[in-house]
Parts: structure tokens; C-alpha cells; sequence
């Protein structure tokens, strides 16, 4: 009885020792860059230059989190075959990305073509603490399918930020977030160079 036990807390544990390197780490905390980075170009009139520069980050946070893990390491933990239940998650991240994709949609579009719907005393209050609510669910959930418990923590941060900017109208606030998930990740990331070599030995 103890055998399947433990393969399966050896085989979680394997899973969790990739999130070491600190990758996934600067990979939220440069999403969250991005976000100021389109704020910060709110003074410019070229809204095409705005999501130019926000898409810019956000595909580079997306090459670096897959190259960094197939370049950095891959080369020093090694390939790993985890569990099929592993494989199942990431689908289940995808949808559950796809319907907050689809609801955010749905809210903009009622926002824009009902806007009586969301006018009130306090209005406001309930729009941006219903907002951040949503996207710490959203995060937290990817954090259970991830088995990523960090990010439980960057779940709070965006949903509290996101609230926060709507709120407060204070666009340097996913600067601070983005700092609160960059500066760990970063050392996590060098520690992570220092200590773990790559097994070939080069």
C-alpha cells in the first residue's frame, strides 16, 4: 500500500523540483510588466504603439519561459517523462484560460453596449474588487493544475493589483507587482545557475 504512495510523492516532487529555476517566476512578473508598459504609454496617443510594446513583452516572456526551460533546465534537471494526470492538467489550464478569455470578453462587451448596467454608487467598488476576485481564482486555479505554490502568492498580487489600479486609477502599481514577482524569480534564477550544473558537466 505504501509503494504507489510513495512513486507518487517521489514523481510530485520530481515535478515541483522544476519550478527551482525560478522561470515561471519572471514569466509573471514580466506579464505584469507588460501591463505597465501599456499604462505607461497611456500619455501617447498611438494606441498601436501601446499594445505593440505590451505584445513585445509578452512574447518574450513566452520565449523565455520555453526556451529557458529547454535551454537552461532541461540541461541540468534532465528530461523527465512525468505522469499522463500531468499532460491532462495542461489541457485543463487551456480551458480554463479560454473560458476567463471569454467571460473578460463578455464583460467588456456589456460594459460597452449596456453601460447602465454598471452604473451606481458603487459601482465602481464592485466592477474592480469583482474583477481582481476573478483573476485570483483564475491564477490560483493554474496554480493547483501546475502544482505551483508560489503562485498562490502571485494569484493574490495580480487579483489585489488589478483591483487596486481599477480602482485607485494608480497604473504604477503593476509596476510595484511586477517588481514583487521579478526581483524572487531573478534570485531563484541565479541561485539556481550557481548551484545547479548542467549534468554533462559543461
Amino acid at each position: 500500500m505504501n509503494a504507489p504512495l510513495n512513486l507518487k510523492e517521489l514523481e510530485q516532487k520530481a515535478f515541483r523540483s522544476f519550478y527551482q529555476d525560478g522561470i515561471w517566476d519572471i514569466f509573471f512578473g514580466l506579464m505584469m510588466f507588460a501591463m505597465y508598459t501599456f499604462t505607461f504609454f497611456d500619455q501617447i496617443e498611438n494606441k498601436a504603439l501601446r499594445i505593440l510594446s505590451m505584445l513585445f513583452l509578452e512574447v518574450f516572456a513566452m520565449f523565455f519561459l520555453i526556451y529557458g526551460k529547454k535551454l537552461i533546465t532541461a540541461p541540468r534537471l534532465g528530461e523527465v517523462k512525468f505522469a499522463k494526470h500531468r499532460t491532462k492538467r495542461l489541457g485543463k489550464i487551456f480551458v480554463v484560460n479560454l473560458v476567463s478569455l471569454v467571460a473578460l470578453a463578455t464583460f467588456a462587451i456589456l460594459q460597452n453596449s449596456h453601460p447602465e448596467l454598471f452604473e451606481g454608487t458603487n459601482s465602481d467598488i464592485i466592477r474592480s474588487v469583482g474583477m481582481g476576485v476573478w483573476i485570483a481564482f483564475i491564477t490560483s486555479v493554474m496554480a493547483y493544475f501546475l502544482d505551483f505554490d508560489r503562485l498562490y502568492i502571485y494569484a493574490l498580487i495580480y487579483g489585489s493589483t488589478f483591483a487596486a489600479v481599477l480602482l485607485l486609477d494608480l497604473p504604477i502599481l503593476f509596476l510595484v507587482a511586477a517588481l514583487l514577482m521579478l526581483i524572487p524569480g531573478i534570485i531563484i534564477f541565479t541561485r539556481f545557475m550557481i548551484t545547479t550544473k548542467p549534468i554533462d558537466g559543461k
